[in-house]
């Protein structure tokens, strides 16, 4: 009987594969998408708002289906509406192959409108005059409905963060010859915190939670200020899920309730990792970051004596790029973390630490250093854009090989530092506008003792401009500069300033613009450099960048002139990758001096500054 069975479905799979043969054919794969008939916006532009893609030479196209092209199609009349072509319309027509289609797509823009006037209702928190600005309203410009929109919200925001969190903005438009733009608000009423309803979760206390929160009950409804207390919840590593949102209003009482719903998260554990990455190599703290492979495992526990306490120990092995295959560095770290200093959120880390380098250069030039010692970091933060640090560190280190000098041998050495970042860059990984300024002082011996007694500065400025689309034209500008009490004693080679390399002049190799001896890199009391790129997209997650850099590194404040400033011009390709830009730069150094010098290859990761 089951034979029988068995037979019968096979043949009618085998029927139904005879007499519906197309609904298992393949459907035609897209090599080529036409767009003709634009004139106010590139087909560049229009391709980058659809998800059909055509056939490259390294990937497939997208296999064609009627219903998905109709639904992209509508999108790009939405984009042209949004920039102003209220009556665009595209009509597509298909060219078949053997198991390929082209498609065409022809625009007929119409024509494009331009903004008039702007009428405004119901508003009284706000004036009209702070509405034009805000949505940048110039009689005559053409009519953007996406910055508009863009605009209105952040508009709403600025409701949202002063007490009005049921602010409704509607916008509508009457089109004639031009558009006429009415702006319909319903403010609702100014609303201060009510009760803050926090969710039980095991092993995690109330008060961990609230301590985190920068609202309370009776403050002024702040949409900006519950965003930043999501993230102080994350920081903590205790949870997976953060959710804080809007409760019950009581219009008597002019109240809003806040409800925090967490997930936690696992508090304790092991890991091993093994991957690429970018970072500065120990035995030259104040040099380029270099490209290193390493094999690193760590044990955390994120909750210890359940008061939001963090241990981790970890342990590291690394190469550093060119020598990957040769393992260089052991580094052994103990992390402790006080998340609160008495009744202050500023996070204190006791660190304890141990590393050995080893680095052999050819047959006779080495370098190996061993050191350990104590940090202590206190760290404020302040919505992401504002972070201080302070840092007290002792180490004692022994160190042999090149520069064989005195002053690098049985080194100790006691420092108290600060660091001061403002960042109000847009994207971490791929800032379009906005700057970040540091500047971080440090003090090492005088009244603390130890075997040395010097200062140290250093400061940098970068700042981003985004003229066009996805052109950003970005600039930096570093400088360091060490004062020495003793001028007979050296600083120590680790903690000296090296220049040339990724991050600094790409036309030199990894710390060999500046003093050397023998062709070993001395370093340096004194380094400037400045760098000016252009930042583009080629194709896909491809992009390019032109740059030029200039700097020099001098051993002395005295000698150093503007005249010895050294230059590089350049280029370099970006791919991006979710932990940031992946890139391939070229630099060569400008100047008779070099006219026989290669250019120099740096692989990196994430972008010079």
């Amino acid at each position: 009987m089951k034979s029988h069975s068995f037979r019968f479905l096979i043949f009618l799979i085998f029927f139904s594969l005879r007499i519906f043969p197309q609904d298992i054919q393949e459907a035609p794969e897209i090599v080529d998408i036409q767009i003709i008939g634009n004139a106010n916006i590139t087909s560049k532009d229009l391709l980058h708002q659809i998800h059909l893609k055509e056939k490259r030479l390294l990937s497939r196209g997208s296999f064609f289906n009627k219903h998905h092209l109709a639904r992209e199609i509508e999108k790009l009349e939405k984009y042209y509406t949004l920039n102003g072509f209220l009556d665009a319309q595209i009509t597509d027509s298909l060219s078949l192959g053997e198991g390929t289609i082209t498609i065409v797509l022809k625009v007929d823009e119409g024509k494009q409108y331009y903004l008039r006037d702007v009428t405004l209702s119901g508003n009284t928190v706000f004036s009209e005059q702070d509405y034009l600005e805000i949505i940048e309203f110039q009689a005559g410009s053409s009519f953007n409905t996406f910055k508009i929109r863009e605009n209105l919200i952040e508009m709403l925001a600025l409701y949202q963060n002063n007490g009005y969190p049921l602010i409704n903005i509607q916008d509508s438009v009457v089109v004639a010859d031009s558009v006429s733009l009415f702006i319909k608000v319903k403010e609702g009423p100014e609303l201060n915190i009510g009760k803050i309803n926090i969710q039980e979760v095991n092993q995690i206390s109330k008060g961990i939670i609230s301590r985190e929160l920068i609202v309370d009950s009776g403050d002024v409804f702040n949409l900006a200020n519950i965003e930043e207390s999501k993230r102080r919840l994350y920081e903590t590593s205790l949870f997976n899920s953060v959710n804080i949102s809007l409760g019950i209003v009581n219009f008597d009482s002019a109240t809003i309730d806040i409800d925090v719903e967490v997930i936690s998260a696992k508090f304790r554990g092991f890991d091993m990792n093994m991957g690429i990455k970018q970072g500065i190599p120990e035995e030259s703290e104040n040099a380029d970051p270099e490209l290193s492979v390493g094999l690193s495992g760590s044990w955390y526990h994120n909750n210890l004596f359940e008061k939001s306490r963090r241990v981790r120990i970890e342990t590291k092995i690394s190469s550093f790029y060119p020598s990957i295959f040769i393992p260089q560095r052991f580094n052994f770290d103990f992390f402790y973390v006080e998340p609160w200093i008495s009744k202050y959120r500023i996070p204190l880390t006791i660190n304890p630490f141990f590393w050995y380098v080893d680095i052999v250069k050819g047959n006779e030039d080495s370098f190996n250093n061993l050191a350990y010692g104590l940090r202590a970091i206190i760290t404020y933060r302040w919505f992401r854009r504002i972070k201080i640090q302070s840092l007290t560190e002792w180490s004692q280190s022994k160190s042999t090989g090149a520069p064989d000098q005195e002053e690098d041998l049985y080194q100790e050495a006691r420092k108290i530092g600060f660091k001061f970042t403002w960042d109000r860059r847009d994207n971490y990984f791929y800032p379009h506008h906005g700057f970040k300024f540091d500047i971080e002082p440090e003090m090492v011996g005088y009244f603390l003792g130890g075997e040395n007694n010097y200062l140290q500065l250093q400061t940098s400025f970068s700042s981003f401009w985004n003229p066009f689309r996805n052109i950003v034209f970005a600039h930096n500008i570093n400088v360091a500069v060490a004062i020495k009490r003793d001028p007979d004693i050296g600083i120590p080679y680790a903690k000296r300033f090296f220049l040339g390399g990724n991050t600094s002049i790409r036309g030199f190799g990894q710390r060999m613009l500046g003093p050397t001896l023998d062709g070993i890199p001395q370093g340096g009391n004194l380094r400037l450099y400045t760098n000016f790129e252009l930042r583009f997209p080629i194709y896909a997650i491809f992009g390019g960048s032109l740059f030029l850099d200039m700097g020099n590194l001098w051993s002395d404040l005295d000698g150093a002139a503007i005249s010895d400033l050294e230059m590089a011009i350049g280029a370099g390709l970006t791919i991006d990758t979710p932990i940031g830009p992946a890139r391939i730069d070229y630099g060569i150094p400008l100047g008779s001096k070099y006219a026989n010098n290669p250019g120099q290859t740096h692989i990196a990761i994430a972008y010079a500054f």
